[in-house]
């Protein structure tokens, strides 16, 4: 909310699941949208129902695993078309939260598994 002035954010795309669902329906702005993609963190959470309401919220589950081949082709192709160039021109970065050496490979699963990372933990060799 910091970031945003307390407005919050139009998409969160979240690949965790059950620990943040809530944390991320109050960082949504008014008519966000919540894509629900993985459940690293765990399938199940509580959920404020006026939170969605008062938000106007859209909440979006979605799986690639189970879909047809050619439904995963057209994923593939519409990414590759309309993704790829803003990461190109760099208008939709990711968030990287640490960088580790090489050498710092025991280091970085710590942080990991301390579950302090909020974004990419990325290595540099």
């Amino acid at each position: 909310m910091k970031l945003t002035d307390g407005s919050g954010v139009d998409v969160i795309l979240d690949l965790v699941g059950g620990a943040y669902f809530e944390q991320n329906l109050q960082s949504l702005k008014t008519k966000g949208r919540l894509m629900l993609v993985g459940t690293t963190s765990g399938s199940k959470a509580e959920i404020d129902l006026s939170i969605v309401m008062r938000k106007r919220a859209k909440i979006v589950g979605t799986v690639l695993r189970a879909r047809p081949t050619d439904e995963k082709a057209d994923a593939v192709q519409r990414f590759s078309d309309e993704v790829v160039p803003l990461l190109a021109t760099g208008k939709v970065r990711p968030n990287v939260d640490r960088v580790f050496s090489v050498g710092e490979v025991q280091e970085a699963h710590a942080y990991l598994e301390s579950n302090e990372s909020f974004g990419k933990v990325i290595f540099e060799f």
